[in-house]
């Protein structure tokens, strides 16, 4: 396989993500059928230590600082289906913080699209 550094190599599963970040971020969002309710249990188990248990970070549980899910202008922006990769490939491959885990594998589909629609509903500051 040759490196990325070569210039004009791009390796598949790069130029994949690119393309497939690049669509869903140009693309509207897309309504996910989750269960806020059910998510709220997935987010408290699984996000709150980091997100906090209003979404705004600073759980001081974790640093260093974790993007805040109520700011005006961040999560409202993002569609679902870009929240859907980051959860279940984590932060680093989207250009966010690498302590943002990747789920996949520890969350199934219904999981991730429970704690988007109850991420929707926290509100926004």
């Amino acid at each position: 396989m040759e490196k990325l550094s070569d210039p004009g190599i791009l390796e598949d599963d790069v130029l994949a993500r690119a393309v497939l970040s690049f669509a869903l971020l140009c693309s509207p969002a897309i309504a996910v059928a989750g269960d806020a309710g059910a998510g709220g249990e997935v987010y408290k188990r699984y996000c709150r230590g980091c997100h906090g248990k209003d979404g705004r970070g600073g759980a001081h549980t974790f640093m260093p600082h974790i993007h805040n899910l109520t700011r005006k202008g961040y999560i409202d922006l993002r569609p679902d289906g870009v929240l859907e990769q980051i959860i279940r490939e984590g932060g680093e491959p989207y250009g966010m913080s690498s302590y943002m885990p990747a789920w996949e594998g520890t969350l199934d589909d219904k999981q991730i699209d429970d704690v988007i629609a109850y991420i929707r509903t926290l509100p926004l500051h």
